[in-house]
């Protein structure tokens, strides 16, 4: 049997990797999106795929190795300072590669450069597009007017005093502690009431975890006064998901005022555009918040005080009219008195007798009332059982009714009778003056000489007429 020709896999190894450094001998720029990334910071290497993808699909047309030595990974670091991008997966770029071919590792492209205008560009080109998609195909909700974004969450009017609040974040970050912190610790003793949405605000999943925390906070019919959105600090390609169509769209439309602190400084995200209020951090979305509720403070502090000095010149102003107004009360009064004395004591008297006739007319009146009720309640006994104890329940109650108004009139007579009793008027300081043991009022049937006798709250007091003089109040 003949031994079948062949050679060892290390030597085809060898000449495929001849083969490449012959046939390929530059370096190629080629636009790819990073997938599958893994950093060693220990050696300082990069490991990732450099892969193509059908337009309009996930699926791939094409998927290389790639790898970044020291030069490559300082490469990558000069990358990111510029740009604000983390070199991940998921970015797409444009760089410059060698062709390797390990014996012992196959092959992979070996990272030379990065264009950092193209990786700023690409990402600028698709906030555009999301921006024209978005007034595209919500016309209700989002309106360009010059480079502004009139959209429906910055019209929904912020309540003048914020107290309960949805936050959608990660209680664990620093930017949730911040701004929780800042609310709590405020300077004015404000309270608020704060309920965590809790959500990923970086990475793939983001989007679509963040759309569904507002669609929570709608449904859960809570009276928000608003929404906070935040995070903390981060590279520029964590805040991309800021940038996404679904999200920006669900913020723009949402009915309850939305405001972002999402901790980027330098950039605006298109939720930022979208939004109702826009600060660069959770601390300024907190401070926001206690401010707007300390100009609502400080307005009811100025009408209060507002209030307080017109009512001193009001009451200072009419202070003098009160006064006379005070003494001409009292006079007026004692003249009626004095006028009426003669009428209230008749008026007692027919009071008294009206009284009893309205006691004997409304008694035999609830005598008559009684004699139906019975008489109705024997007739009713055989016919319906239910329709008596009916107009059994409703006849107590006139009955108590009736009573009662009768009550309250006997008490209200009395307290009539007794303010009426002279010598209730006695006690309050006035006096009755008798001739001849008959009480009188007229100043005519007095004459000088003639005896009188006072009658005082507690003693009569017997006297003479001196003299009689026309006084000038009339």
């Amino acid at each position: 049997m003949s031994e079948i020709p062949h050679i060892k896999l290390s030597d085809l190894a060898r000449e495929v990797r001849e083969t490449i450094r012959i046939n390929f001998p530059d370096t190629y720029w080629v636009v790819a999106e990073v997938s599958g990334h893994k950093f060693y910071p220990n050696n300082d290497r990069h490991y990732f795929e450099l892969i193509e993808k059908e337009e309009g699909s996930n699926e791939p047309v094409a998927k290389v190795n790639a790898r970044a030595w020291y030069e490559g990974s300082q490469t990558i670091k000069l990358f990111e300072q510029a740009t604000g991008q983390i070199f991940t997966t998921g970015l797409q770029v444009l760089i410059k590669v060698k062709l390797e071919f390990h014996p012992a590792h196959g092959f992979a492209l070996i990272l030379v450069d990065i264009d950092q205008s193209f990786t700023l560009g690409n990402i600028e080109k698709q906030r555009r597009l999301v921006l024209k998609k978005l007034t595209d195909e919500n016309p209700d909700a989002i309106i360009l007017q010059g480079e502004e974004y009139i959209t429906r969450n910055k019209k929904a009017r912020l309540n003048i005093v914020v107290q309960h609040i949805a936050i959608i974040g990660s209680p664990n970050s620093e930017g949730y502690i911040d701004f929780t912190h800042t609310l709590e610790n405020n300077q004015y003793g404000f309270k608020f009431k704060l309920d965590i949405y809790q959500s990923s605000v970086q990475g793939m999943a983001a989007e679509k975890e963040l759309v569904a925390k507002l669609i929570d906070i709608h449904t859960s019919e809570k009276k928000y006064d608003c929404v906070v959105m935040i995070r903390g600090g981060g590279a520029k390609t964590d805040f991309l998901v800021f940038d996404t169509y679904q999200l920006s769209r669900a913020t723009a439309r949402f009915p309850i005022p939305i405001i972002t602190g999402l901790g980027h400084h330098k950039d605006v995200s298109i939720v930022d555009m979208m939004a109702n209020t826009s600060v660069k951090t959770p601390t300024k979305a907190a401070e926001f918040i206690i401010a707007h509720n300390r100009w609502f403070e400080e307005e009811v502090m100025k009408l209060q005080q507002n209030v307080i000095i017109r009512s001193q010149q009001l009451l200072k102003e009419n202070l003098h009219e009160i006064n006379l107004l005070h003494v001409n009360l009292i006079n007026d009064t004692r003249s009626l008195v004095e006028i009426n004395k003669e009428s209230m004591r008749d008026f007692r008297h027919t009071l008294t007798n009206t009284t009893m006739q309205l006691l004997n007319d409304h008694g035999k009146e609830l005598g008559n009332i009684a004699n139906d009720i019975k008489t109705s309640v024997k007739i009713g006994i055989s016919k319906q059982s239910q329709r008596l104890e009916n107009t059994k329940e409703n006849v107590q109650l006139v009955s108590n009714r009736l009573l009662k108004s009768h009550e309250n009139k006997l008490v209200q007579y009395q307290l009539l009778l007794k303010l009426m009793d002279p010598q209730n008027l006695l006690k309050k300081g006035f006096a009755m003056v008798s001739k001849n043991g008959k009480i009188t009022s007229n100043a005519g049937e007095i004459q000088p000489g003639d005896e009188l006798t006072i009658h005082m709250h507690l003693y009569d007091i017997q006297t003479q007429v001196k003299s009689k003089e026309k006084n000038e109040r009339d």
